[in-house]
């Protein structure tokens, strides 16, 4: 893939979460390198279906399936040190390798990378007893992803600025990160000892070394690997050397630079031991799923969403059927409530999805006799006319919405839904427009009167991005393709979209493909989304500032913890192998490091019926309610989102053992962001 492919695929993915305003789609041009009109190369996929947070223990692991209990528990000595030389610290940690997935035995709060399912799972601390928290890995790819292209401009950028000022190549972000738009060209060579080097150059430091290993299986090697992706800024395609390993290295070294270490750190990796055993999947039998009230959340108005949203996914078979709508809409009716009925069916579509032209579908049919009926009635012809608005005149349409705000039943659901996302679309004009209403307020009060309504939590989800919080959204967009309706609407086929792109771009934070285990050396940032902040036991990965000279770290398999001063960003510093763990700190005031990427797709919520955010590139994961019976969102390619800088200050990366799903809003982003996986 060429370096403008993945240039187009970055802007699209940055864009991927966001654009508020589908409208915005027609000013760009296809011939606009970053328009998301312009169709990007195709990406195999498949279906997104997620092991959600709405899951017990029980059912998760009965759909992860087969788990074999045997697993390689390996210990390492950590050093961290200075380029001088001195020391900073040094730890010992076991690593445990088992079936699909790695944790750590020396952190009871350590993430579980399960890379068969593709989530975080994190032990939490609550009032009563400890739950497991459970979160997606896309979210955290899509967070790195967007601190990346915040950096760099859309990859833009060959130097990046940090909130400190700080200035550094914007290699060391991509290692940070786990992204890079291009691969950078690396010079592999061996030792007399068999220890592997690899320099950026043939005069450079020692950027990554290593030394073989005989112990695990092929499966256990690249599990490792890519848990390294999770948990240390080493560059991809220096990390993509370590494919070709059989066996868990001996040793291993990296330098590390970024605005937690401007002057440079060595960490260096050296196995202590390594050995086979049992162990059952590290879910303890005593830990229930965590409720929506354990989680961290930037904006803990979400819970009573969330949780309605887990309830539903967890009973499906519950969800009404068309005949429930056509009930309540003539129960409605019959009481002189022709607007009330109105609105009960026009929910209906939300879950069945628009009514074709001259359907002769029983709701469809329902829905023209209710309008000739109502014809004289002047609430229902207010409403009718509010609806109209609702892609001419949002203002008008919000006001005539707001008499049935405080219904509790299908028809408040729907005027709940359409008002939430037409005050967001306004709000992204005027964030003084109906400061008595909060879109997430809207979106909860739709989800508690219809709970099973998938595109509520798909809207919610794109709000939720448009506020900084990327994590949160994955998490909204988890219920939404899980509910029976998904599949009629919008939300599964937009995140698999989604999910597609970000795997494509940032394959090594996810489970090897079946059919290679070394087929990591993919264009690990063909979007800019291989970032890899995951949230390992405070392994944040920070992103490195190449800020000294061109010194080469000596040759012993880039493994010696001898100072360089690498003043050039083309310096490598030897091949220290370490993970550096030190915290981030964001820029914004409460931010947190961890999954900070720093720059927050925005949601787009299309309040009006017929907008479509048809071409961009497949990415308009944009589910648009169709605030007319008769609207089609077929045409929508996927989430056009636009690169906004989070200017809000108080999200929060979670301390679920660094799986971070608070949306960091980053002022120009933070250090957090910046130090990544450091």
């Amino acid at each position: 893939m060429t370096r403008s492919t993945r240039l187009r695929l970055l802007a699209a993915l940055a864009l991927a979460s966001a654009s508020l305003c589908a409208p915005a789609l027609a000013l760009q041009t296809a011939d606009d390198p970053f328009s998301v009109v312009r169709q990007s190369a195709a990406v195999e996929m498949a279906a997104y279906t997620p092991a959600g947070g709405f899951l017990s223990r029980a059912d998760y692991l009965a759909s992860r399936g087969e788990i074999d209990d045997r697993v390689l528990r390996t210990r390492w000595r950590i050093e961290r040190f200075d380029l001088d030389g001195t020391v900073q610290s040094t730890e010992t940690r076991e690593i445990i390798i088992g079936d699909g997935y790695v944790t750590e035995a020396t952190d009871p709060g350590a993430a579980v990378i399960d890379f068969r399912q593709a989530r975080i799972l994190t032990r939490a601390a609550t009032l009563t007893a400890p739950v497991m928290r459970n979160r997606p890995i896309i979210g955290h790819v899509h967070r790195q992803m967007d601190t990346f292209s915040f950096y760099t401009h859309n990859g833009e950028l060959d130097e990046v600025t940090g909130p400190d000022g700080s200035r550094f190549e914007r290699f060391w972000i991509e290692a940070a990160m786990g992204v890079r738009l291009a691969e950078v060209p690396m010079v592999v060579t061996a030792t007399d000892t068999g220890a592997t080097e690899i320099r950026r150059n043939a005069d450079g430091a020692v950027i990554l070394g290593f030394t073989p290993g005989d112990d695990g299986r092929p499966a256990d090697v690249e599990l490792f690997r890519r848990w390294l992706r999770h948990t240390t800024p080493i560059h991809p395609d220096a990390l993509n050397v370590m494919s070709g390993l059989t066996g868990i290295p001996a040793r291993f070294g990296y330098i590390v630079f970024s605005p937690s270490s401007p002057d440079g750190r060595r960490e260096v990796w050296t196995r202590l031991s390594a050995g086979e055993s049992t162990a059952r999947f590290p879910w303890p039998e005593n830990l229930e799923s965590a409720a929506a009230t354990d989680y961290a959340w930037p904006d803990p108005g979400i819970v009573p969403l969330v949780q309605a949203g887990f309830d539903a996914a967890a009973l499906p078979a519950a969800s009404p059927d068309e005949q429930a709508f056509l009930d309540a809409a003539d129960s409605m009716a019959s009481d002189g409530d022709k607007a009330g009925a109105l609105l009960a069916l026009y929910q209906a579509s939300h879950h069945v999805g628009a009514c074709p032209t001259r359907s002769t579908d029983p709701l469809c049919t329902r829905i023209s006799q209710l309008v000739a009926a109502g014809l004289g009635d002047g609430e229902f012809e207010d409403l009718m006319a509010s609806l109209a608005a609702l892609q001419s005149d949002r203002v008008v349409a919000l006001a005539g919405l707001r008499p049935y705000l405080d219904r509790t039943d299908l028809a408040g659901a729907a005027a709940n839904l359409l008002a939430a996302e037409t005050l967001a679309v306004l709000r992204t004009v005027d964030t003084g427009v109906a400061p008595d209403l909060d879109p997430l307020t809207l979106f909860t009060n739709s989800a508690l009167a219809d709970p099973y309504c998938s595109m509520t939590y798909w809207h919610a989800g794109r709000y939720a991005a448009s506020q900084a919080d990327v994590e949160s959204a994955w998490m909204l967009f988890d219920i939404a393709v899980t509910l029976p309706a998904a599949a009629t609407t919008l939300p599964v086929r937009e995140a698999s979209v989604m999910n597609a792109q970000l795997q494509a771009i940032a394959p090594n934070y996810f489970n090897a493909p079946p059919t290679a285990a070394n087929a990591e050396a993919e264009t690990d940032a063909t979007l800019a989304a291989d970032t890899d902040d995951t949230p390992e036991a405070g392994l944040d990965t920070e992103a490195q500032t190449d800020a000294t000279a061109d010194a080469d770290d000596t040759a012993d398999a880039g493994l010696d913890a001898e100072a360089e001063t690498d003043a050039t960003a083309d310096t490598d510093d030897a091949a220290d192998d370490g993970l550096d763990t030190e915290a981030e700190t964001d820029a914004s005031a409460d931010t947190d490091d961890a999954d900070d990427t720093g720059h927050d797709p925005e949601a787009e919520t299309d309040a009006s019926a017929d907008t479509d955010d048809a071409a961009d590139a497949g990415l308009d994961a944009e589910a648009e309610t169709d605030a007319s019976a008769d609207t089609n969102d077929a045409d929508d390619a996927g989430p056009d989102a636009e690169l906004e800088t989070d200017a809000t200050a108080d999200a929060d990366d979670t301390a679920d053992a660094g799986a971070n799903t608070d949306a960091d809003t980053d002022d120009g982003a933070g250090n957090d962001a910046l130090n990544g996986n450091d």
